[in-house]
């Protein structure tokens, strides 16, 4: 074969320049090599151009190969999306209901034996019996407020806001009254056998009309109930204590007070336990000595804390008013079954 003196010439001057890969021609291996390297280096070459990578060339084309997260998102319809959302509702929906079956169950489920037991007790509980009266019942014990009604206003005690015939009271004990200790000593006995006895010739005087005007009056309506035991009381005629007892100054019971009756501290103290009976709490009731600047003595009502006021009962009317109404009164001091208060006038 004979080359053109061209290519010869062109030849000859590649190998000065490239001696190197002439000497490799005989194998063969070399210059397949040597492109190979050639085609790599150009492709470095132009991934370095275009940002990119071999490496991250052959990962695209795998990544190619499986599925996307993203494009499997994306293939998702609406209706799918909403369903997909909806299932925790539904979920939440069904443990909602499931729950609610299961208190129904419970509820129409039959009673265990605890609650029979316990139903036992209250249906125990609600036997009628015979009532005992609250105030016998100590110091703690509170009235039941009776069906119908609402429930009662706290009354007044020595530190509330109502100042009553505009006075400031202040609380302590009842040692220096021994009239009134001597009447707290007899009256528990004197209403328990006033109210249960049964037989003429063993009730003491007056027990009848105790019977009468406490049933008469149970039930009724607070402000009812007040005006029933001051009017009922009011008709007993008035007896001076020297007159009815022999003594200057006497504090009756509500025994002695229906066989004898007596002045007006009497009168306080009937009615004071009268509605203790009826369900009245120490804290609602008190008796108040007073001087009246009219008839220029002393005197003696009794008032009722109820409905954020203090209503008086009073056995010379059978009209009941409120403490404003009595400008004329000047407390001297009050007591229930548990204090005594002592008072001091204060300006309007």
């Amino acid at each position: 074969m004979r080359w053109p003196v061209t290519t010869f010439l062109v030849l000859l001057a590649a190998a000065l320049w490239f001696p190197s890969d002439f000497a490799a021609m005989g194998t063969g291996a070399a210059p397949m090599q040597n492109q190979t390297g050639q085609v790599e280096l150009a492709s470095r070459d132009a991934n370095a151009a275009t940002g990119g990578t071999s490496q991250e060339t052959r990962q695209d084309n795998e990544s190619s190969r499986m599925p996307s997260p993203l494009k499997t998102q994306a293939d998702i319809g609406p209706d799918q999306e909403r369903a997909k959302d909806a299932t925790p509702a539904v979920s939440r929906k069904q443990g909602e209901a499931l729950d609610s079956q299961t208190s129904v169950a419970s509820e129409q489920a039959p009673d265990t034996p605890a609650t029979v037991a316990k139903g036992d007790r209250n249906q125990e509980s609600s036997t009628p019996k015979a009532p005992l009266p609250v105030w016998r019942q100590g110091a703690q014990a509170q009235a039941p407020t009776p069906s119908g009604q609402a429930p009662r206003t706290k009354s007044e005690t020595g530190d509330q806001p109502i100042r009553l015939f505009q006075s400031a009271a202040f609380r302590g004990n009842f040692n220096a009254l021994p009239k009134w200790k001597r009447v707290l000593s007899k009256v528990k006995g004197q209403i328990q056998t006033l109210g249960s006895c049964t037989s003429a010739k063993t009730c003491p005087p007056g027990a009848t009309s105790w019977q009468r005007i406490m049933k008469q009056a149970r039930g009724k309506e607070r402000t009812e109930q007040l005006k029933m035991i001051n009017s009922f009381f009011n008709k007993w005629p008035y007896r001076l204590d020297q007159d009815a007892y022999g003594a200057s100054d006497w504090w009756a019971t509500p025994q002695e007070f229906l066989k004898i009756s007596g002045d007006c501290e009497d009168y306080a103290i009937i009615k004071y336990f009268a509605l203790r009976e009826l369900g009245f709490s120490k804290d609602e009731l008190r008796i108040v000595v007073v001087k009246d600047r009219i008839r220029g003595i002393a005197h003696a009502v009794l008032a009722v804390f109820t409905d954020g006021d203090a209503y008086i009962l009073n056995n010379i009317s059978d009209a009941i008013f409120t403490h404003g109404k009595y400008r004329h009164y000047i407390p001297q001091y009050s007591l229930n079954e548990e204090h005594r208060w002592s008072h001091i006038p204060v300006a309007n």
